[in-house]
């Protein structure tokens, strides 16, 4: 399963966004959608070939197995929906009893054990109250009182009898039997009130009822994880706010959103004067807060901006001029410098007169040639490097230390200065 963001409440952020003109980091819009299960999504998928989940038409629920959907069924309100239930008054049994058997946990009177609707209390009582608890484990605790007392209890409880019928069925079809309608639920019902699918998106804050218990526990170990590591729902975030038409840009070397993406503002841009005097103070007090802001530009005696500064002040934040950060802090979006992109670019092509530099012939040719007779039959250039017209233009990069190139030359043997002077390093000045 998967945490997802609520659109609900992204759409109510981005109201906020706007309404306020303040620039949000994604990573803090994460940890304010994790703050309330109601603010997240749960996405459960059940792919080929495990079997597919069983979802609830008439209310948010997902079930693994059909039998947990149907006892889910019969122990919320949906069953008031779907069946009808009545209480009828009835005769008591007769005979001589003379213990009666008592649950141990809930108190409930569940009859002699003689009696033959005795087992039939116990596993009901057992499968709707106390089904995570082993069947022995619990059968261990029913106690048996005596007494005319505890007989005359359980008689009381006997003189009603509860009957059920399923909606739209004549007189004649009422259930006397729990059991037996429960199944009659299950076979008339179950396609009204469930359907399977694959995958189940429902609300963070689904009760803990309406889910299996294997799905309850992923949701519950998703959301702690989702809780102490926020920025694993940036994704999802992103893709949210883009849907809410808010941009998303990197600020800092992180992930921002904002009332408008941030539009450069050039030093010479002629600006009315208000604006003007906003923008210059800004640049010249960094960093700048919203309160200093308006200490510097209101006249003095007032206490709160007016409504013609407040307005201009929202007209650059929204034009993307200006940020202002969830810690009131103010900063201009300046103009990036045309030469800053070229000089950006100057090591890569260095880089690239570099890499060519490798396939340049040795310094010291002769001595190449001494050794080697083979290096006389290699064809030479027609040109060097000093009859290519304007070759001073041309950008070379000086080789790294690293990355000498080598020398034939031996010790013993050492290279003449006239074949230094014949054969110019290509590389040298």
């Amino acid at each position: 399963m998967t945490i997802a963001p609520d659109p609900q409440a992204v759409h109510l952020i981005g109201k906020e966004v706007h309404q306020v003109a303040r620039v949000y980091p994604l990573f803090d819009v994460a940890k304010i959608l994790l703050a309330e299960k109601a603010r997240c999504r749960a996405v459960f998928e059940a792919p080929e070939p495990h079997a597919p989940l069983i979802r609830g038409r008439l209310e948010e629920s997902v079930f693994l197995t059909r039998e947990e959907a149907l006892r889910h069924l019969w122990n919320s309100e949906l069953r008031n929906e779907l069946i009808e239930e009545e209480t009828i008054e009835v005769e008591p049994p007769t005979g001589n009893f003379q213990a009666i058997a008592r649950c141990g946990v809930s108190g409930e009177w569940l009859g002699p054990v003689n009696f033959h609707s005795y087992q039939t209390n116990l596993r009901r009582l057992h499968r709707e109250r106390f089904a995570r608890m082993p069947f022995e484990v619990y059968a261990s605790k029913v106690r048996t009182e005596r007494g005319e007392e505890a007989v005359n209890a359980w008689l009381e409880t006997m003189k009603q009898k509860t009957r059920w019928r399923i909606k739209g069925e004549d007189d004649e079809a009422w259930i006397d039997d729990r059991a037996e309608a429960e199944r009659a639920l299950g076979a008339r019902c179950f396609d009204k009130a469930f359907e399977e699918v694959r995958t189940v998106d429902v609300s963070g804050a689904i009760p803990a009822k309406n889910l299996s218990p294997s799905l309850l526990m992923s949701l519950k170990i998703a959301g702690t994880h989702a809780r102490n590591h926020p920025a694993i729902l940036i994704p999802a975030v992103c893709r949210a706010v883009e849907a809410e038409h808010l941009p998303v840009f990197k600020r800092q070397g992180k992930l921002h959103t904002g009332p408008a993406r941030p539009h450069p503002l050039p030093l010479n841009q002629m600006l009315a004067e208000r604006p003007a005097q906003m923008v210059a103070w800004i640049r010249e007090n960094k960093p700048a807060k919203l309160e200093g802001l308006w200490k510097s530009v209101l006249p003095e005696g007032s206490t709160a901006p007016p409504a013609e500064y407040a307005a201009d002040l929202f007209w650059l934040l929204h034009q993307g001029h200006i940020l202002l950060y969830t810690d009131d802090t103010l900063a201009v979006q300046e103009a990036r410098e045309a030469g800053a992109a070229e000089t950006g670019d100057e090591p890569k092509k260095a880089k690239k007169k570099k890499k060519k530099s490798k396939k340049a012939k040795p310094a010291n040719e002769a001595a190449a040639a001494e050794e080697s007779p083979a290096a006389t039959e290699v064809e030479t250039p027609t040109k060097t490097l000093a009859e290519i017209p304007d070759v001073e233009a041309v950008p070379v990069a000086e080789p790294a230390p690293e990355q000498e190139l080598p020398v034939t030359a031996t010790a013993e043997e050492p290279v003449p200065a006239e074949a230094e002077e014949e054969h110019p390093h290509p590389f040298s000045d």
